[in-house]
C-alpha cells in the first residue's frame, strides 16, 4: 500500500472487442451463449485489480448512439464492419458482472468511452489521484501525463501480456510527446476510425514534421519552412482535412460526467452473486482470484449520534466542566481557509466519547450568542493544560490556527491522520478514513460550501448545517482513534508513533510559523542579471546554429540537434538533460542549451517566484511541511517547496538571517551509505567508515582492482554513482545512463561491486525475499511500506517493487534518524531557554537561525546530539557550516 490513492479505469468497450479477437471462442455450457470476450475481460480485470490494488475503480462503455464526431464528419468510423452478433450478446453479461463487483459504470450518449476516460482521469489528476487506464485502444496514450498511465496489451502477444505506458514509453514508441498523438493522427490519418489525414503523408513524415514544428497548427503557421516542396504542397492542399482529422482524434477531457470518489472507492461487493455468475459461466478457474470483500457493507451514520450546539454561556460552562474533568478529548476547528496562517476561526467541535459531540460557534452572526473573546479566554486554559490529552486529525493545522489566537495546544497525543499514514492507509482525509475504517459516509464539504466558481466560506453556512457536519468531524476522529490505537500496537508501530511522529508535529508547526527571511533587493538584482545572461546565451545559441528557433520547444531543439547538426540521437531524439549531458562533447551549442535551461528555470521558478510568496504580516516566506505524504517517511515541503532550492551559491545567498544572528547548517554526511553499511553488515563497507576513509575511493579501488593511490577522479565518480545507485536498485542500464560506461562495462562493474561487497548483495536478496513473504518492508524503527506489487506477475511492476523494497529501509531509516535529531535538539533548545530557531529540514540537513551569542552553544549541542540520534554499527557524522546567508557558509567542525 502507499499513501497516495490510485484510480483504475477500465475501457470495457475496447477490452471486450480486443478479447473477442484474442481469446479462443468459448460458449457457456449451461446457456450456450458465447462468453469468450467476457472471459478475456474478466481475466484482465481480476489480474489488474489484484496486482495494482487500486483505492478506486470504475468502468466505461461506449454509447450506442452517434457521437459529436459523427455530427462533424458523417464518415467517421463508417468503414467499420457491423459488430458480430456473438460479440454484441456478451456486453450485457459484462455489465452484469461489473455491477456484481459494485464497480460504477460510466457511459454517456453522444460521447465515446475514450472521452469519459479522459474526463475522469483529468478530474482525478486535479485531486492529486494517480490514474491507470486499462484499455485495448492505443488512442488513449494521448492522455498519458505524470499522473496518468495506460496499460495496453503488448503487440503480437497474448491478451493478458501487457505493458504500462508512461510518458517515456510513449516517446519511445512514437518519438513524440503523448499530447502530440492527435497531431500525428491528423497528419497520417487513422484507417481504423476512417480519419483521412493528409493523403500521401505517412507516419515517418508526420513524425518528422511534428518533431520539427510541434503541432499541426504550428506547421501551418510556418508552412513556408516545410521541406521538401512536395510535402508542403500536400499540406497546403489538405489543411482543412488535417485540422478536422486532429479534432476527430482528440479525446475530450471535459465531458459532462463527474468523478464520485465515494462511489468509485473499492468497497464490498456481492461475492455470492459473482460466484453464482462464475459458476453459470463456468469460470471456476478464476474463483481463487476473486478479491476478498469487506467484512461490512457501507453504512450511513446511524441515528444514534447526539450532536449539540453550544449557543449560550451556561451551556458553554457545562461543556467546559466536562472537558476539564476528562482525561482526554477530541477537537476539530472550522475555519475560513486551508492556509493555517491566514485562516480565521468559525467554530470548535469537541468529542469525549463516540456518537456524542458539541459544536461551539464563534463570530458575529445573530445566531452566535457567545462573544469570540470570551470563548477564547475560557478555552485557552483547557487547550494549554498538559494533563489533558488532545486528539485531532491533522492537528498541526489546528495548532497553527489556535496559535494565531494566542492559544498553545499542549499534549496533542494522538493524530488520526498520522496514525493512518503509519498504518499504510492510501487516502488520509478524514472522510476517506471514516469511509474505509468505519464504513461511514460523511457529508462532503462541497455540500456545504459548493464546488463551483462561487464557493462560500464556512462562516456563511447556516448554523443548522454546520453543526452536524462539524460534530461529525470530531466524532469520527474519536472513533478512528479507538480503532487505530490497537492497530498501531499490533503492527509494532506504537513507539514510532508516540516517540517520533507525534512529538514532531509541534516542531514542524513552529518551523512553519517562523519562516525564512529573503533578501528581496538581492533577488531583484539577480533577476535582472539572469535576464541579461539568458539573453546573451540565446544570441550565442542562434549564432552557433545560424538561425533562430524556439529553444524551449523539445521538438524544435531536437530538429536542430539531430537533423541539422546530426548529433547521435538517443531515446527517440530526446532532449532531456541526461541526454544533452552525454552530447556536450559533440557540439558547443549543447553546453549553451544546458546553461540556458538552468538559468531560465532558476529565474522563473525561484528568483521571480519566491518574493511573491512573502507573507505581508511577517515579512518572511512560510513553507508547509508534509509529514504524512511520502512512502519512506521523509518530510516534504510545499507552498513553496523550500527543500528543492538549488544547491548554488548564487540562489541560496538570497536566504538571509536577521541582524545579530547567523545561519547554522548541520548536514548528515553520507547517512544513507552508513545505514546501508549497518543493515548489510558488509565488512569492507563498514571498515571504510570505521577507519574514516573516503568510501567512494575505497569502492573505486575495489571495483577497478587497483590501489587507492591510483584511483582517478573519473574512477571515483563511477564508484560514487554505484554506491548511491545500489541503494536505489540501480541496474546496468541505469549505470550506463548515469555514466560514460557502455552497457557491458556498467553491468560488469555492478557485478564486481557485489563480488567485493557480498554483504550488500545478501542484504538486497534478503530484503526482497522477506518483502515477498510479508508484503511489506520496514525501517530500523519499524516504519512500514506495504509493497504487494512485489509478487505481481508483470515483470515491470515486480522489478519496480523490488527496487522500492531495497531502498525503503535505507531512506526511511535516514528519515527516522533526522526526525529523532530534530526532536532532541528542539527539546534541548527549549530546556535551556535558547532563542535559536530551527528553520528548515532539507532531508539530511537542518538549518537554524542562531543569535551570535548562542553559536558555540548550539554548535556543541548539535555535535553532541545528531551523531548519536540512533545507534549504528558505524558512527554517524555531521558537517557544520555557518554564515550570514545560506549560500556563503564556512565549515566549523574543527
Amino acid at each position: 500500500m502507499s499513501a497516495k490513492s490510485l484510480l483504475l479505469l477500465f475501457d470495457a468497450h475496447a477490452l471486450i472487442h480486443r478479447a473477442f479477437h484474442a481469446v479462443k471462442p468459448l460458449t457457456s455450457p449451461i446457456t450456450g451463449e458465447p462468453i469468450g470476450a467476457v472471459y478475456g475481460f474478466t481475466s484482465m480485470m481480476l489480474k489488474t485489480l489484484n496486482e495494482l490494488k487500486p483505492s478506486h475503480v470504475a468502468v466505461t462503455f461506449d454509447s450506442a448512439t452517434p457521437t459529436f464526431r459523427h455530427e462533424k464528419y458523417h464518415e467517421y468510423k463508417a468503414n467499420r464492419k457491423k459488430t458480430p452478433d456473438e460479440l454484441l450478446r456478451q456486453f450485457p453479461i459484462v455489465h452484469e458482472l461489473v455491477e456484481a463487483f459494485n464497480i460504477p459504470i460510466f457511459e454517456l450518449s453522444g460521447y465515446e468511452a475514450d472521452d469519459l476516460l479522459g474526463t475522469l482521469s483529468m478530474q482525478a489528476s486535479r485531486q492529486g489521484i494517480d490514474t491507470i487506464i486499462v484499455t485495448g485502444d492505443s488512442d488513449t496514450l494521448q492522455l498519458v501525463s505524470p499522473n496518468i498511465r495506460v496499460i495496453l496489451p503488448k503487440p503480437r502477444k497474448t491478451f493478458s501480456d501487457t505493458i504500462i505506458y508512461d510518458s517515456d514509453r510513449v516517446k519511445e514508441r512514437y518519438g513524440l510527446e503523448p499530447a502530440q498523438i492527435p497531431d500525428l493522427k491528423g497528419l497520417m490519418g487513422d484507417a481504423s476510425d476512417n480519419i483521412k489525414g493528409v493523403p500521401g503523408i505517412g507516419e515517418k513524415t508526420a513524425t518528422k514534421l511534428l518533431q520539427q514544428f510541434g503541432s499541426i497548427e504550428n506547421i501551418f503557421a510556418k508552412i513556408n519552412d516545410v521541406v521538401p516542396q512536395t510535402v508542403r504542397e500536400k499540406l497546403i492542399t489538405h489543411e482543412a482535412e488535417a485540422l478536422l482529422s486532429k479534432k476527430l482524434a482528440t479525446i475530450i477531457t471535459e465531458a459532462p460526467v463527474d468523478l464520485d470518489l465515494h462511489a468509485c472507492h473499492v468497497s464490498s461487493y456481492n461475492r455470492e452473486s459473482v460466484v453464482q455468475l462464475f459458476h453459470k459461466l463456468q469460470f471456476t478457474s478464476m474463483l481463487s482470484k476473486l478479491p476478498q470483500p469487506g467484512e461490512k457493507e457501507l453504512t450511513k451514520k446511524s441515528d444514534k449520534e447526539v450532536y449539540y450546539v453550544i449557543d449560550t454561556e451556561e451551556l458553554f460552562d457545562e461543556l467546559l466542566l466536562k472537558l476539564h474533568t476528562s482525561s482526554s478529548f477530541t477537537f476539530d476547528l472550522e475555519t475560513t481557509s486551508p492556509d493555517a496562517l491566514q485562516a480565521e476561526l468559525v467554530g470548535f467541535s469537541f468529542c469525549i466519547q463516540p456518537e456524542h459531540a458539541w459544536y461551539v460557534p464563534v463570530g458575529d452572526s445573530e445566531e452566535i450568542k457567545i462573544p469570540l473573546k470570551i470563548t477564547l479566554e475560557k478555552l485557552k486554559p483547557l487547550f494549554e493544560d498538559p494533563s489533558i490529552a488532545k486528539i485531532a486529525h491533522n492537528g498541526k493545522y489546528d495548532m497553527t490556527v489556535l496559535r494565531n489566537y494566542g492559544i498553545e495546544v499542549k499534549n496533542l497525543n494522538f493524530d488520526t491522520m498520522i496514525a493512518g499514514y503509519l498504518l499504510g492507509e492510501k487516502s488520509l482525509s478524514l472522510k476517506s478514513l471514516a469511509f474505509n475504517e468505519l464504513n461511514i459516509e460523511m457529508t462532503p464539504i462541497t455540500d456545504l460550501i459548493g464546488s463551483g466558481s462561487r464557493q462560500i466560506s464556512m462562516a456563511e453556512v447556516p448554523l443548522s448545517k454546520v453543526v452536524p457536519y462539524a460534530c461529525a468531524d470530531a466524532d469520527m476522529t474519536q472513533r478512528l482513534a479507538t480503532i487505530f490505537i490497537p492497530k498501531l500496537h499490533e503492527n509494532n508501530l506504537w513507539d514510532l508513533f508516540t516517540e517520533v511522529e507525534m512529538p514532531l508535529i509541534s516542531i514542524l508547526m513552529r518551523m512553519e510559523r517562523v519562516g525564512v527571511s529573503l533578501n528581496q533587493s538581492y533577488l531583484e538584482q539577480l533577476s535582472l542579471q539572469l535576464r541579461d545572461q539568458i539573453t546573451a546565451i540565446e544570441v550565442d545559441i542562434y549564432n552557433s546554429i545560424g538561425h533562430q528557433f524556439n529553444i524551449n520547444s523539445p521538438q524544435q531543439l531536437a530538429a536542430v540537434l539531430f537533423d541539422e547538426l546530426r548529433l547521435p540521437a538517443q531515446k527517440k531524439r530526446s532532449t532531456e538533460a541526461s541526454i544533452l549531458e552525454s552530447l556536450k562533447d559533440y557540439h558547443p551549442v549543447v553546453t549553451l542549451v544546458l546553461e540556458y535551461r538552468q538559468l531560465a528555470k532558476l529565474k522563473s521558478t525561484y528568483v521571480d517566484a519566491l518574493p511573491t510568496l512573502i507573507n505581508p504580516k511577517t515579512g518572511r516566506v512560510h513553507t508547509s511541511f508534509n509529514q504524512a505524504l511520502t512512502v519512506t517517511g521523509r518530510l516534504s515541503s510545499s507552498r513553496p517547496n523550500l527543500q528543492n532550492i538549488p544547491v548554488s551559491k548564487q540562489m541560496r545567498q538570497a536566504f538571509i538571517t536577521k541582524k545579530g544572528s547567523l545561519l547554522l547548517a548541520a548536514d548528515y554526511s553520507q547517512i544513507e551509505l552508513r545505514i546501508m553499511a549497518h543493515l548489510s553488515q558488509d565488512q569492507r563497507l563498514m571498515a571504510a567508515f570505521l577507519n574514516d576513509e573516503d568510501v567512494h575511493t575505497q569502492t573505486a579501488a575495489e571495483v577497478f582492482g587497483t590501489s587507492k593511490e591510483q584511483v582517478t577522479p573519473q574512477m571515483r565518480r563511477v564508484a560514487k554513482t554505484i554506491n548511491f545507485g545500489v541503494i536505489y536498485g540501480m541496474s546496468g542500464y541505469g549505470l550506463e545512463q548515469a555514466t560514460e560506461l557502455s552497457r557491458e562495462e556498467a553491468s560488469r562493474f555492478i557485478r564486481a561491486y557485489f563480488d567485493k561487497y557480498p554483504g550488500v548483495k545478501a542484504y538486497k536478496e534478503r530484503t526482497i525475499e522477506e518483502t515477498r513473504k510479508n508484503g511489506f518492508v520496514q525501517t530500523m524503527l519499524g516504519r512500514r511500506r506495504y509493497i504487494p506489487e512485489i509478487n505481481a506477475s508483470n515483470y515491470q511492476i515486480r522489478s519496480e517493487a523490488e527496487r522500492m523494497a531495497v531502498n525503503m529501509p535505507v531512506q526511511g531509516t535516514a528519515a527516522d534518524i533526522i526526525k529523532l535529531a530534530m526532536i532532541r535538539v528542539q527539546s534541548r533548545i527549549d530546556s535551556l531557554g535558547l532563542k535559536s530557531k530551527m528553520l528548515l529540514q532539507v532531508h539530511d540537513e537542518l538549518l537554524f537561525e542562531v543569535p551570535d551569542n548562542e553559536i558555540m552553544e548550539l554548535r556543541g549541542m548539535l555535535l553532541d546530539i545528531m551523531p548519536h540520534a540512533m545507534r549504528l554499527s558505524i558512527p554517524l557524522k555531521i558537517d557544520l557550516k555557518i554564515g550570514k546567508n545560506w549560500g556563503e557558509m564556512e565549515a566549523v567542525n574543527a
